[in-house]
């Protein structure tokens, strides 16, 4: 399936840590600042760290204001793994 035609597309770069001794799964995007999500799942994690970044992407496109992107991409930390999601506005 494809996005519509019109509808902008933004790679979400997230970093997600491994479980802490709490059993908090800890995602922080990479690609654009201040962006940071726990959750008991690194789905949960994810999935919030993606609507807080569809917020900041769609106010700053709907404000026609560029997008304070993060360039280069910084690698992850030891003990992270890297996630890529395609975010449609």
């Amino acid at each position: 399936m494809t996005a519509p035609a019109g509808t902008p597309v933004f790679n979400c770069v997230v970093h997600v840590a491994a479980r802490d001794a709490e059993g908090t799964v800890h995602a922080r995007v990479v690609n654009l600042a201040g962006i940071e999500a726990r959750g008991r799942s690194e789905r949960e994690a994810l999935g919030q760290c993606v609507a807080a970044f569809k917020a900041a992407v769609g106010a700053a496109t709907a404000a026609n204001q560029p997008i304070p992107w993060i360039e280069p991409v910084p690698q992850p930390a030891a003990g992270e793994i890297q996630r890529l999601i395609a975010v449609h506005l």
